[in-house]
């Protein structure tokens, strides 16, 4: 049994005919009927009623239908995996966010091109099954300090491990409309006066745990969040034309110095979010990652 039974067996299936199947398949009719025959014969059942107005699925046929349709999907995503360029790559899943793809064309520039890269975004959960599946080498993930024990018990069970890099703390991003543009800093007790922009929730994000890092002076569900979008692109925008601020992480923060946008450290704010990398337990990492990783941990 092949790959080109199945392809054969599903279209004349669906067109009703074998003439009809030949035409969609750019053969002709008697190779359809030698393929499906040949096909029927190798399972020891006939798949369809032969009449004068055509051709019907038996039960069995209907059966194998649906086994084969399955079949040439997985074949298809397996396909989709394939590279068209085969070389030494950088795979790498992030969380969304403009800083961190600014980040990766920085290093095409530095490695003069020579490793290709295969970027892929999503929240913590969709970056490790990447990462469990071999789709992307490496996940570059950020998690509130609190939540470092059951994100590695997650990974555990993904056979993946966690490896730090550095401990960031909490900053709050404002634009030239914004009436804070000139400090340098803000208390945590004057957070419930602003209107913010927030990224889409998940468990793992800063947002989530705020409670945690400012000690109860102010909680997430306190703060005025006025916009909620999974899109940097609409972030920036806000943050640039509006008095709208943002909760961010001091990390790769000068980048957004080119939208007139200003970074304000948050006061007594303890280091809270672990910035380091997913991979498979015990994994080598390849080259193109490692010098990835090397370039993420001098700019932290």
């Amino acid at each position: 049994m092949d790959i080109k039974q199945l392809e054969y067996f599903v279209a004349a299936s669906e067109k009703g005919s074998f003439n009809k199947a030949a035409e969609c398949l750019y053969t002709s009719q008697p190779n359809v009927s030698k393929v499906i025959s040949g096909l029927e014969k190798e399972l020891g059942r006939g798949l369809f009623e032969r009449n004068s107005k055509g051709i019907q699925l038996t039960p069995f046929g209907e059966t194998i239908k649906e086994y084969a349709q399955n079949i040439l999907k997985n074949a298809l995503l397996i396909s989709s995996t394939i590279s068209e360029n085969p070389g030494p790559k950088l795979a790498v899943s992030t969380f969304p966010g403009n800083l961190l793809a600014r980040f990766l064309i920085e290093f095409y520039k530095e490695t003069d091109g020579k490793y290709n890269i295969e970027h892929l975004q999503g929240t913590a959960e969709e970056i490790t099954e990447n990462v469990k599946r071999g789709i992307s080498e490496i996940g570059v993930v950020y998690i509130a300090r609190d939540q470092l024990t059951p994100f590695q018990h997650i990974l555990t069970h993904k056979d993946l491990e966690f490896c730090p890099l550095d401990t960031k703390e909490l900053c709050i991003h404002v634009g030239k409309n914004n009436p804070l543009y000139e400090r340098s800093s803000i208390s945590f007790s004057e957070l419930s006066d602003l209107k913010f922009i927030s990224g889409v929730r998940d468990y793992f994000s800063m947002e989530h745990h705020l409670e945690k890092v400012s000690l109860g002076i102010v909680s997430r569900e306190s703060l005025n969040n006025v916009i909620c979008t999974n899109s940097e692109y609409v972030l920036i925008n806000a943050l640039a034309n509006t008095d709208i601020c943002s909760m961010g992480v001091t990390f790769l923060t000068d980048r957004y110095k080119e939208y007139g946008i200003k970074t304000l450290t948050i006061s007594d704010c303890e280091p809270f979010l672990t910035v380091g990398y997913v991979s498979r337990y015990n994994h080598k990492i390849s080259s193109p990652c490692g010098e990835f990783i090397e370039k993420l941990r001098r700019n932290l």
